[in-house]
């Protein structure tokens, strides 16, 4: 008996130790890509910095679609694009605004601040929407299987609900928001 505690121990100690130097490698090598990743990046500054820019991207190359991987709505950006859209009144809370001048700033909707400004508004359409929907109380006709599903569903269309809102109440916060952050008050 004493012969297998004492081989038990050895091999236990041994399988210990082995894990350690396993560990010990990964942590080795998660270090060394950690340190070249970092050359890399000091190596292409130090490229840029020179006007060495041969591998870098041009700016027509970088994707402004302003869309995640996996978005489902159209979003804000490239919505709006005609001339009248540049030099547009502000509607909804943001039509009675002057300015300094004591007249009605105008909004750029062409912009990209004011698409951001879009989205802003869009999100909160979405948290009211969907204070709205907790109150409605669900019962489970088919059982608890199918409650995934129809949360990932009813998710889709409340944002596509409030997408639809943005586009077309013209609440005005989207203009409130613009004129605050342009300066154009």
């Amino acid at each position: 008996m004493a012969v297998n505690g004492i081989a038990g121990s050895f091999i236990t100690g041994t399988l210990s130790n082995g894990a350690q130097t396993v560990q010990a490698a990964q942590e080795k090598a998660d270090e060394s890509r950690f340190l070249s990743l970092i050359q890399d990046m000091t190596s292409k500054k130090e490229k840029e910095v020179a006007g060495d820019f041969a591998g870098s991207v041009s700016s027509s190359q970088v994707n402004k679609s302003h869309r995640l991987t996996g978005d489902y709505t159209e979003g804000f950006y490239n919505y709006y694009t005609s001339e009248a859209d540049k030099n547009a009144a502000p509607e909804g809370l943001a039509a009675s605004v002057k300015n300094a001048h004591g007249k009605q700033p105008t909004i750029d909707r062409t912009s990209e601040l004011y698409a951001q400004s879009k989205e802003l508004e869009n999100y909160m359409m979405k948290m009211m929407l969907s204070s709205m929907r907790d109150t409605i109380h669900h019962t489970s006709l088919f059982g608890k299987e199918n409650d995934f599903a129809r949360g990932m569903y009813e998710d889709m269309m409340y944002d596509n609900y409030a997408e639809a809102l943005t586009k077309n109440t013209h609440f005005g916060l989207a203009d409130q928001i613009y004129l605050e952050l342009s300066g154009n008050r």
